[in-house]
């Protein structure tokens, strides 16, 4: 065992791009797999209940290939997120005020395992999972909730599964924009006339925005099937939370720390510049009063007030609507399908 989990963390290791690729598609092809064994299972033992069906033969065959695909998305864009962060540091680490007793403690907080509320969060989705299975009917496939309905004991299998992923999610991603905000608040040395180089902060938040847009824009297509509820707009909503937030929070914390460097960066010009104005005013009319130091100071005043608090341009703003905008039409439009198809069909 140990000797396959130092395999699978050396293949995680690898730097090629397709890696998260492969284990999204491992993942996902696992998962169809095992539904069909254990309708295997169930077809030679005891049988399939009257009003199911086997994966095989269900009409909305489709869902379930959904499912496994954003099962086997979840572990894929956790290594995806993991490896921009480990870029996203790298590139900072110049930055540092404390350089490297500083990046080696970011570097710790981003890797630690999920606090007590981070663990307790994802055990209440298990939890959760499996109350879902038992109140709401339309998680299985079938009217017998018993242990002799396959479709019944694969969504005590995956419900759990599936929210306890999304939790998983949900605490790595706040995790790590927890560890920007810090990053950006209180250990980035900021440059006022090289913000750009702080435009990791702003590519962290538009990955982050990204990952639950695609997760957004695969759960959509539930709306093209009977596994369309209501819960769908609820969990719509927490998506388009999280992009937002996990866009929006680094931003914010180096956004504070680009104000108060320029706050006091403003203060000493000014103060230089009434140190100069009073040379100037107390030079006898007969003298040259003009003062080359006076005017460079106050073009550079002015330099320093134009430079933007923001570690983002207009470019990057537009594509971060552009995702919500993507992410939102997916999820209208899969309604609108739906409602055309119902129509057609029903008419």
């Amino acid at each position: 065992m140990n000797r396959f989990a130092a395999y699978g963390g050396a293949r995680l290791a690898d730097p090629s791009k397709w890696v998260p690729f492969y284990l999204g598609f491992l993942i996902t092809i696992s998962y169809l797999l095992l539904r069909c064994a254990l309708d295997c299972i169930f077809l030679f033992t005891i049988g399939f209940p009257f009003d199911y069906q086997p994966l095989w033969l269900d009409i909305n065959w489709w869902t379930e290939i959904v499912n496994a695909i954003l099962i086997g998305y979840i572990p894929a864009s956790l290594v995806v997120a993991r490896r921009g962060i480990n870029r996203d540091l790298e590139q900072l680490k110049s930055r540092l005020r404390q350089k490297d007793t500083s990046f080696e403690a970011i570097f710790a907080l981003k890797n630690r395992p999920a606090q007590s509320m981070g663990q307790a969060f994802r055990l209440a989705g298990l939890l959760g999972g499996f109350f879902l299975v038992f109140t709401d009917s339309t998680s299985y496939l079938g009217t017998e909730r018993a242990l002799t309905n396959p479709g019944f004991v694969w969504s005590l299998i995956r419900l759990p599964l599936f929210v306890w992923l999304i939790c998983t999610l949900i605490v790595s991603d706040l995790n790590a924009t927890r560890t920007y905000w810090k990053l950006g608040r209180h250990q980035v040395d900021v440059d006022l006339l090289d913000i750009q180089s702080l435009q990791s902060f702003t590519s962290r938040g538009l990955r982050s925005a990204l990952t639950w847009i695609l997760f957004s824009i695969i759960f959509s297509l539930f709306w093209l099937g009977d596994s369309a509820s209501e819960q769908n707009v609820l969990l719509l909503i927490v998506m388009l939370t999280m992009a937002t937030a996990a866009f929006a929070l680094p931003l914010i914390g180096v956004h504070q720390e680009i104000k108060s460097v320029k706050v006091t960066e403003l203060d000493r010009l000014r103060n230089e510049i009434r140190t100069e104005r009073s040379v100037v005013i107390d030079q006898p009319s007969t003298e040259n009063i003009s003062n080359p130091r006076l005017a460079n100071l106050i073009s550079y005043y002015h330099f320093i007030e134009q430079v933007r608090e923001w570690p983002i341009d207009a470019a990057n703003l537009l594509r971060f609507f552009l995702y919500l905008i993507i992410g939102l039409g997916s999820w209208l439009g899969g309604a609108v399908v739906e409602r055309m198809l119902d129509s057609t069909l029903g008419s």
